[in-house]
This record gives C-alpha cells, structure tokens and sequence, in this order.
C-alpha cells in the first residue's frame, strides 16, 4: 500500500492516513473480503457483498492531523453524508464511526478506528472523453474533386469507441455537456437518454454510483435542478433503454449525433484493494 486517504464527504477535503503526519502500516483492517449468502440442500443461493464493520490503527504524528480526521468523519456522521476511504486510487464510501485512543504522548496519539465501509466493493474509475463532432460544412471537410458530382462526399467522421474490463459488467457514470436538447446516447445496445434542455456552459450528470441513483443538471451558473424524472428508465435493467445501465464487457462504439461532448466513467470493481 502506497497511500491511505479519508475525504470528507460534506466538503470534499482529504486527510491522509498513511503519510509524514499518519501511520496506518500494512492496513490490515480493511483488507480481506466477505459474501453474504444463504445456504440450502447442496446449494448456494442470494450471494451479495453487504456493508461491513472493520477495525484500522493509525498513529498521528501530528496531533493536528487526529483532530481534523475527528471533524470531518463528525461532520459526516451528523450530516448522513458517507465520506470515501481511498486506498491506492481504489475507494469506497465509508463512515468513521469510533476513535478509541490506545497510546498517547504529548506529540502524537494512536487510535484505533472504527470504519463501517458500505458498498461492499472496492471501486477505480476510469474517464474517457468524447467531443462535440461539428456539422462538417467548411470546404475543408469535403473533398475536392476536379470534376463535378451530383452530391458531395464529406470527410468521413472517425468512430469513437470506450473498452472496459473483462471481469463483468461495469457501473457507467456520464457527464453531458451543454448546450443540448433531449441529449441521447447508444452504448452496447442500450439507449441513455434525457428528456431536457442544457444551456450552453451546463452539464448533466449521470450517477448510478450515488445513494439515491441521480440524474441532475447542473447550470453554468451553479445551480441545480433534479432530472431523474426526465431520464429515460424503459422497464429497467437490460431492458434497452435503461439510463443506469452497467457496460458489459469489451469494446463497445459509442453513438451518438456528435452535437455534445460526453465524459465516459466506467468502474472496475473488486471485493478488496488488489495487493499488486
């Protein structure tokens, strides 16, 4: 393990765990992995990774750095909003919930912390992005024959593709840029798609990794407004045109008209953080 962080998920802000100021040595705590699951007559049924409870010692060298990791897991635990424990650019929401001193010396402190971690998977994304692909009607778009046509040949416009992992369907974050009306796109056979105006220094963003799953629009100036009602949902998973469809595996085009820019966030997933 290179690097051990906790960030607040009320302001965003990072306190490491695992640097000059902390110690959290091997982490052992939240390693391993475990399935919920019931089992019948020579049989296995209802696997699932649930939230877990798990123990982390971390000694802080600076007695500054214990008190800020105190006021921002606080801050979550009274607001409801899960912070993230990040371990090596994979991550999961978690809650600090117990701090129990159990060495303390008038410049550091060790303290054994209680971490709930409630996905049940360890989570790296990976971003790909798309640009708008603009209506090609500049003569340098088109090929210049010297001789006349009855139509003219346009520049072909080069397929855009996003490649995924090969260890099962991954969850599909977006990012849709403004300005845009009823913005759709196609990805492995499924149709995203929202029913809504963007203004031009807008976005819409697409989190099927949220608690609740949200659609929102967020404006140039800031603002924002809830459109999951505006987002096309079909009858559900696999159903076509489903607006939290996971991307299977492999190497899927993406479609869509090129009049938007789209930012593509795919998650690799594993039940604890890889040890190479």
């Amino acid at each position: 393990m290179h690097r051990l962080s906790y960030v607040s998920g009320t302001g965003g802000v990072e306190a490491c765990l695992d640097c000059r100021s902390a110690l959290a040595g091997t982490a052992a705590g939240i390693r391993g992995r475990e399935w919920d699951y019931s089992i019948g007559y020579m049989s296995l049924s209802g696997a699932a990774r649930a939230a877990r409870e798990c123990s982390l010692s971390v000694a802080f060298m600076r007695l500054a750095s214990a008190d800020e990791l105190r006021r921002l897991a606080d801050r979550d635990m009274s607001e409801g909003t899960p912070g993230r424990l990040e371990v090596d650019g994979w991550s999961q929401r978690a809650y600090i919930t117990k701090a129990e001193p159990s060495s303390i010396s008038r410049s550091h402190v060790t303290m054994s912390l209680t971490v709930v971690l409630l996905d049940g998977v360890w989570r790296k994304g990976h971003t790909e992005q798309y640009v708008p692909r603009h209506a090609a009607a500049n003569a340098g778009d088109s090929l210049d024959l010297p001789y006349d046509l009855p139509c003219d040949l346009a520049a072909p416009s080069a397929r855009q593709y996003i490649e995924t992992g090969e260890w099962g369907a991954a969850p599909l974050k977006a990012v849709v840029y403004g300005p845009c009306i009823n913005p759709a796109f196609r990805v492995a056979g499924n149709l995203y798609e929202v029913d809504a105006t963007v203004q031009d220094g807008g976005r819409i963003e697409i989190d099927p990794l949220a608690s609740p799953r949200r659609v929102t629009i967020v404006n140039a100036d800031g603002s924002t407004a809830d459109a999951f009602p505006q987002a096309r949902r079909g009858v559900g998973l696999d159903g076509g045109e489903y607006i939290f469809q996971p991307l299977p595996p492999g190497r899927h085009e993406i479609e869509w008209d090129g009049s938007f820019g789209i930012d593509l966030t795919w998650y690799e997933e594993e039940g604890e953080p890889p040890w190479s």
